[in-house]
């Protein structure tokens, strides 16, 4: 009795972890590979570039979302609005979001 509850728990734990799997619950992979985080006062000189220049820019973010890509303007200290005319996306972000910039050609 005590091998079958023992069996049927591994086989639950099996499915449920290929489910998983399958459906990508699982976030244990960063969507940015490439990217090391950046020192905060290089972003901030980057940003500061990217704004005056407004040259597009990719970014990175800590939290695994996926890279974005576009024009940044800046709304207040610290806040910025990310702008891609491609795709019509738009996203607010924080300095602490930022993983890393990198111009685009």
């Amino acid at each position: 009795m005590q091998n079958n509850q023992s069996y049927l728990t591994e086989i639950r734990k099996t499915v449920k972890q290929n489910y998983r799997q399958f459906f990508a619950l699982d976030k244990h992979k960063p969507l940015c590979r490439n990217c090391q985080q950046m020192p905060e006062f290089q972003i901030q000189l980057f940003i500061d570039r990217a704004i005056t220049a407004k040259f597009p820019i990719r970014i990175c973010f800590n939290n695994e979302a996926p890279a974005m890509s576009g024009i940044l303007t800046r709304l207040s200290d610290g806040r910025y609005l990310l702008t891609n005319s491609r795709e019509h996306l738009l996203r607010i972000l924080n300095i602490v979001e930022i993983q890393s910039i990198q111009r685009l050609a």
